[in-house]
């Protein structure tokens, strides 16, 4: 295995917070090499941050033809989820893109990787703590629903996509999820689900990237508590979200509900979180000191987040006042 796994986005369509993802993952990991698979309407994003590929160059091999003859939208009624596209597009996605993926590893014969949603914002080098998952095939998050973060091998998602077909030729398997969303009529059929089946089936050994190790961890959701200290807080979409605080060096915590203990956030994942808010933790994690600290030091000195929204942002129609080019520029 090399010593220094390579770290892969993955996304289609035009995202402004893609700037912010790739300078932070740039700004953390330096030595790195970070990929965005992309298309026409987010290259630019790379620019003297990252290598980019056009993931339909990729969309090839015998798995990825058969998905595409296999797949079907399989959601509950009141299934709504706002993607460019549409939803039935971003089901489809969400299962097609380890199919890339995994061409994309045999092409550049990269067998271990890092690999995240694209609205994350990291926080640390990953080189500094890739060594504490060696004793598994893969680290998971969404609540240890899904594949993210270290991936130990390609093989791993080679077997993964023959799973995700073998689901969707499975009638038996496909009834169950149908029947399940009769009654979870808000939720779909996706790869997290496949997922999990896959991990079921194989008995993958896994490890969830949120679990505390030695005081750090992979944040799941900014906008899911998940046992942590949480604040309520209009103007973002699930009005609320964890509490944070940062030290001077820019480290970001968050802080047990239970015994209080500080933890250090690896990365921050974004999602749900208001366009404002990406540029505010971006600045506030660009150091100020460049004496590295330890978690004791960080504890003593933090401060927490200011979460509430610019005065601007509160008006009704700030763009009417201001101009979109002004507004956009100071707080996006």
């Amino acid at each position: 295995m090399p010593l220094s796994s390579p770290l892969i986005f993955i996304h289609y369509g035009p995202a402004r917070y893609l700037r912010w993802t790739l300078e932070a993952a740039r700004r953390t990991n330096p030595e790195k090499r970070i990929i965005l698979l992309g298309d026409q309407s987010n290259r630019h994003f790379v620019q003297g941050v990252a290598e980019f590929f056009f993931f339909e160059e990729f969309a090839t091999g015998k798995p990825l033809q058969e998905f595409e003859r296999v797949f079907q939208v399989i959601q509950g009624e009141r299934h709504r989820y706002t993607k460019e596209g549409g939803v039935e597009k971003w089901l489809q996605f969400v299962f097609r893109r380890w199919f890339l993926i995994n061409e994309f590893l045999k092409k550049e014969q990269i067998d271990s990787f890092w690999t995240f949603d694209s609205d994350t914002l990291l926080l640390e080098s990953l080189d500094n703590v890739e060594n504490r998952f060696r004793h598994v095939e893969a680290t998971t998050q969404c609540r240890g629903n899904c594949l993210n973060a270290w991936v130990g091998s390609q093989s791993l998602v080679e077997r993964y996509v023959c799973c995700i077909n073998e689901l969707f030729n499975d009638s038996i398997y496909l009834e169950k999820q149908k029947k399940r969303l009769l009654y979870d009529v808000t939720l779909s059929f996706n790869e997290m689900d496949a997922f999990e089946e896959f991990c079921h089936r194989e008995k993958i050994k896994t490890c969830r990237a949120a679990q505390p190790l030695e005081g750090e961890a992979f944040d799941d959701a900014l906008a899911m508590g998940d046992g942590y200290e949480f604040i309520f807080q209009k103007g973002i979409v699930r009005n609320y979200m964890k509490r944070l605080w940062v030290s001077p060096q820019g480290k970001i915590y968050i802080k047990r509900a239970d015994d209080q203990q500080m933890i250090r956030l690896l990365s921050c994942n974004m999602s749900w979180m208001p366009d404002f808010f990406w540029k505010r933790l971006f600045l506030l994690t660009t150091p100020r000191f460049k004496k590295d600290s330890t978690l004791l030091e960080d504890s003593k000195i933090l401060r927490e987040v200011d979460l509430t929204l610019p005065w601007l942002c509160r008006l009704k129609n700030p763009l009417s006042i201001f101009g979109k080019r002004y507004f956009t520029k100071r707080y996006i």
